[in-house]
């Protein structure tokens, strides 16, 4: 089932285009294929001889089966074979492949005995399965017969039901291509695929074909009883440590089938193991002493199964253990301790402008970042330069005035299943904080009473509109000329913000007509630069 996804995830991506790493890919999920199928095929030859060996402990009931497992057989090897023709015609037309003597070869192409010639073209699959050869007609109907021939091999009705719905050996019709549009099977699957794409593909459909022949001898098998079971119902059951996986990550399931006896439900305790408890590898052992503290709490159980319901709370992995307890034929109770866990996380969600990256350098920038399925615990971040520290979501960035105008990637990983991965990675530019505007009792230009200018302590340096609160400038010196009416001005140089010495006289004596102009005011910043900022002329009325 991976392998199939992986192929359809590379089917999307080769629509919009044909990298030499895609290719790859396809090379990787063909090997993957070939291996499945060496998997199956074994595993099929094992059901075969183990029908075999019914024939000759009980061959009356068992011949019956054989024979039709014999069929399926044949239906899927007939089916390979023809696929294989074409497979070689495919290889063929784009060149064919070159051993690892360096003999050019023509069929018989498999990955591990060489490289294709020719793996991207893009016309051989068109040509030879859809417009010359019409050989992926062909394909189809032999593909809709052997699964007609193997569907009728079931005599049982709800049986052939669930075959018809779970057989991997099918055609899908009315494909949507990437414009949404229709598609037919074989347009969508073969008209301008890459070589490798092709020869992908039709390894697939081997592998549809003996994993659904492998079906229909296990339920053949299954039909005569080749193994006894001391219960009455069994059920298919995959157990992950995660059901949530991002790219890259290895996916891992234990996939097995559970046993139970429907007429004896099991009890099951949840509770602190105790010392009866004893670990045996990464499971516990079986003990015929209650192993959980204080009885433990039952849970409801249906079909053989419990029931585990909790109110999720709090962040980060929550651990939970207890007890299945089932009556030995000796009447005696056997219990099977057990550990689970799960994990939390409050409901969140990423909002990020595309536009606004941005690092203020010489200001702490707050970060919170989140990995929706994973709990703050699990993440790490960092900076490509200058300062990133913090946890648990919450991070704060801090750039020397040296990066302005440079970029710097911010990379978060998280941490699960004892690897550590890579979620993804953003770039942000690193910006100087914008100039302040100088200010007089809020005003940087215009006119004052002179109960007003004479009143103000000094002057002012405000950032506007700026995004981040509590972030200051300091005056730290100016110059003043004063314009009394009717006389010739004078000018006072003056260290800090204040309205002290010369400037304070100047605006003692001022009177209305009179102007005062603060030019060449420079203010220092938090990032330690200083900058000249806007002069601000006052006429006094």
């Amino acid at each position: 089932m991976m392998i199939n996804m992986m192929y359809l995830v590379l089917t999307a991506l080769l629509a919009m285009n044909v990298s030499a790493e895609i290719l790859n890919a396809f090379h990787v999920v063909n090997q993957g294929i070939n291996n499945s199928n060496i998997s199956v095929n074994s595993k099929n030859d094992k059901a075969m001889k183990i029908f075999a060996d019914q024939l000759e402990i009980q061959k009356e009931k068992a011949k019956p089966f054989y024979d039709k497992a014999a069929q399926a057989k044949k239906y899927t090897d007939d089916l390979c074979v023809m696929i294989n023709g074409i497979m070689d015609e495919i290889v063929e037309g784009s060149g064919g492949w070159v051993d690892k003597n360096e003999q050019k070869q023509m069929k018989g192409w498999k990955p591990e005995l060489g490289h294709l010639s020719d793996d991207k073209n893009l016309d051989v699959s068109t040509r030879l399965m859809l417009e010359e050869g019409k050989k992926a007609d062909i394909l189809k109907k032999a593909i809709l017969d052997t699964r007609a021939k193997l569907l009728a091999l079931i005599d049982d009705p709800a049986a052939k039901k669930n075959f018809e719905e779970q057989m991997p050996l099918s055609i899908l019709e009315n494909i949507k291509g990437q414009e949404g549009e229709t598609k037919t099977w074989e347009d969508a699957n073969f008209h301008m695929v890459p070589t490798i794409a092709c020869l992908t593909l039709l390894n697939k459909f081997q592998n549809d074909a003996k994993n659904s022949e492998a079906q229909v001898i296990d339920y053949l098998l299954s039909r005569i009883n080749a193994t006894d079971f001391k219960v009455d119902r069994m059920t298919a059951k995959v157990i992950a440590p995660s059901s949530y996986i991002m790219s890259g990550q290895e996916y891992k399931a234990d996939i097995f089938v559970a046993a139970y006896n429907s007429t004896s439900n099991p009890t099951i305790l949840i509770g602190p193991l105790n010392s009866n408890a004893v670990k045996d590898g990464d499971s516990y052992k079986e003990t015929k002493v209650n192993p959980v503290n204080g009885a433990g709490n039952k849970l409801e159980i249906e079909s053989g199964m419990g029931k585990y319901k909790t109110m999720a709370s709090g962040e980060g992995e929550q651990k939970y253990s207890g007890a299945v307890m089932i009556t030995g034929p000796d009447g005696v109770p056997v219990y099977y301790p057990f550990e689970a866990a799960y994990t939390t996380a409050k409901g969140s969600c990423v909002i990020a402008p595309d536009n606004l990256n941005l690092i203020y350098a010489g200001i702490p920038n707050p970060f919170s970042i989140s990995v929706p399925g994973f709990s703050a615990d699990k993440l790490t971040a960092s900076a490509s330069s200058g300062s990133f520290t913090g946890s648990k979501g919450k991070y704060i960035a801090n750039m020397p005035t040296s990066l302005v105008n440079s970029k710097v990637k911010i990379t978060v990983t998280v941490k699960d299943q004892d690897k550590t991965t890579q979620v993804g990675a953003s770039e942000f530019v690193v910006k100087r904080i914008p100039d302040p505007v100088a200010q007089i009792n809020g005003k940087s230009e215009g006119e004052m009473k002179t109960g007003e200018i004479k009143a103000a302590p000094g002057i002012g340096a405000v950032l506007k509109d700026f995004y981040f609160q509590g972030v200051q400038f300091d005056v730290v010196s100016y110059e003043c000329v004063y314009i009394a009416k009717r006389q010739d001005p004078k000018i006072a140089t003056m260290t800090g913000a204040k309205f002290s010495g010369q400037v304070a006289d100047f605006l003692k004596g001022c009177k209305p007509g009179d102007q005062l102009i603060f030019r060449k005011i420079r203010a220092k910043g938090p990032d330690g630069t200083t900058r000249s900022i806007n002069s601000i002329p006052i006429e006094i009325h």
